[in-house]
């Protein structure tokens, strides 16, 4: 399963980032980290981007950046 299918309030540990390692190296400053809790707050009307919560933090992605995070829902 990839971040960009999560439902709106669910929340995921992130499994591994199958990226450029430029993507990659980005996805790290922003602190996506292997085992991470993730959660997705919202998408645009057209799902081109999504917001989501990462340590306290709100960070907004394209809908085909989060296509390469590979996630595990977690229920709640």
């Amino acid at each position: 399963m990839t971040l960009d299918v999560l439902k709106d309030d669910e929340v995921a540990l992130i499994i591994d980032i199958d990226a450029s390692d430029e993507l990659k190296n980005r996805f790290f400053s922003f602190g996506f980290i292997k085992g991470r809790k993730i959660k997705k707050i919202s998408s645009s009307l057209r799902k081109s981007t999504l917001m989501v919560e990462l340590e306290n933090s709100c960070v907004i992605l394209r809908a085909n950046e989060a296509k390469t995070i590979k996630i595990q829902k977690i229920t709640q």
